[in-house]
């Protein structure tokens, strides 16, 4: 058996038999935020277990990467079991890797790479990195593996001469595939050491490769299910049968749970899509419903019972939950599916009440407890006193010092202050602006301004969960004032 087999031959075998400890990854890493060129790289290696993190919470991008945690990262990938065989017979992690290396035919004595036991703490170069690379990669892969765009001649490298035939051969081979490039100065950079962020993106893409040539390699998985706002566990450990290339969202529909009839699968959570040979435990994240998601679940239950029909869908009150218009609401508030706004200023007039509400304001930089009142469409009135209620005694206390309601601005308005469903809050610290332009107000400073509306206010969420749309958001991609049309004042109950 060749080295190349044997390698594959191992990388399938733990793939096969082997469990690893995966942490739940909810929270992140405080060094290393989204904009980070190695950012999905380095989260889904963390996922899968590949990367750790060092202390109080980071992953440490820019660090020089070592030896020994090279080592350790590429076995935890492509020979897992060794690793795994290696660490439970009392070697330090690194050390363990380094075993786990030789073992599989990673570390090789033929490729005289400069490293022993007692070496592991120094830092690894490109072209040390890159002969373990290529020697995790199985032969068939030059044949499975089809790389877009054009890849990079190595030999015109300024420093191509520098590198003996082993090394040659390894960065020609990574090359070939579209793993490896030249630096900007026309160099491999062959004698330079490799960041933690620059190692993991290479072994990422290397996995990659591993799984196109495994594909529909049979896996059996360990499948924990969490609820990806606190981390806990919604169910026991599931234990399933699949195969490498597996998208973790198909599994999903697999896990029929009466424990999980409240939640839906997060696509934004799961770091990982599919199921690699480099990990056999996966960590799917579900989102709990909201209130007005559980009623809906509910009613498509009771039409597989045969309690309701379809035709009942578009009558339920969890309609009125959901932001934006629909038949529901307008049925609510004008007697009518059909019927969008008031016809004249009598009729809204008619349907308008008074309410009063609690808020806090603030005197002196202290906030206060106080009053305001508004007109808003009767129909709603006691939904804009719940809403109220739960901003005031949200722990965020946010002032209010004025609120606009209900408004009869011409037969021909198309707003919903016509109709006493939209509600204005301290209009001038939370402007109206268009492209730029600001038409009402003076300024919109959230994090300052203690009058300003952010996006991830107690205000905001508590509107949403009661179906109102915020105007910060409601029109454009995103609150950014730069760009859009956006009114930061402004909640509306049809989204208008």
């Amino acid at each position: 058996m060749s080295i190349k087999h044997r390698v594959q031959s191992l990388a399938l075998a733990g793939a096969l038999t082997l469990t690893l400890s995966v942490p739940a990854l909810a929270a992140g890493y405080s060094d290393l935020p989204s904009i980070h060129w190695a950012y999905s790289s380095m989260m889904e290696a963390a996922e899968l277990g590949v990367i750790q993190g060092v202390n109080d919470g980071k992953l440490a991008p820019s660090d020089t990467m070592s030896w020994g945690q090279f080592l350790t990262m590429l076995t935890r990938t492509f020979a897992p079991q060794s690793y795994a065989s290696a660490s439970v017979s009392g070697l330090a992690w690194d050390q363990a890797g380094y075993a786990a290396a030789e073992q599989a035919g990673l570390l090789r004595q033929e490729d005289g790479l400069p490293v022993t036991m007692s070496s592991l703490g120094s830092a690894i170069s490109r072209q040390d990195a890159a002969v373990l690379l290529y020697n995790a990669l199985p032969e068939e892969a030059w044949d499975v593996w089809y790389t877009w765009g054009e890849t990079q001649d190595p030999s015109a490298l300024s420093d191509w001469y520098q590198m003996d035939a082993v090394h040659q051969q390894a960065v020609s081979g990574l090359a070939e595939l579209g793993i490896i490039n030249g630096k900007s100065d026309g160099s491999f950079g062959c004698t330079d050491s490799i960041q933690r962020c620059d190692g993991t993106v290479l072994v990422m893409r290397v996995l990659e490769v591993v799984d196109s040539c495994l594909q529909y390699t049979p896996k059996d998985i360990t499948v924990r299910i969490v609820n990806a706002q606190t981390g806990q566990s919604i169910l026991p450990d599931q234990q399933m049968s699949t195969q490498v290339g597996t998208y973790l969202s198909s599994l999903s529909y697999e896990l029929e749970s009466d424990g999980l009839k409240y939640y839906n699968y997060s696509w934004s959570d799961n770091l990982v899509s599919e199921v690699s040979s480099a990990c056999s435990t996966y960590t799917l994240y579900y989102q709990p419903m909201t209130q007005v998601e559980r009623e809906e679940a509910d009613f498509w239950e009771k039409v597989e019972q045969g309690l309701a029909s379809y035709e009942d869908y578009a009558k339920q009150d969890f309609w009125l939950k959901f932001q934006g218009e629909n038949e529901r609401k307008y049925e609510l508030l004008f007697g009518d599916a059909a019927k969008r706004r008031f016809a004249n200023q009598e009729e809204a007039k008619a349907a308008m009440t008074t309410v009063t509400i609690p808020v806090w304001k603030l005197s002196g930089g202290v906030k206060v407890s106080s009053t305001l009142s508004l007109t808003v469409h009767a129909a709603i009135a006691e939904d804009v006193k719940a809403i109220f209620t739960e901003i005031y005694n949200d722990p965020e206390q946010f002032p209010i010092h004025d609120i606009g309601g209900y408004s009869w601005r011409g037969d021909s308005a198309t707003g919903e202050h016509n109709c006493g469903t939209a509600i204005d809050i301290n209009a001038n610290e939370n402007y109206q602006i268009r492209d730029g332009q600001v038409l009402a107000g003076s300024l919109w400073q959230p994090g300052s301004n203690p009058y300003s509306i952010s996006p991830e206010s107690s205000v905001v969420r508590i509107f949403a969960e009661h179906g109102w749309s915020w105007g910060g958001d409601a029109w454009a991609d995103g609150s950014d004032a730069a760009t859009g049309y956006h009114d930061y004042m402004h909640f509306s109950y049809m989204g208008g």
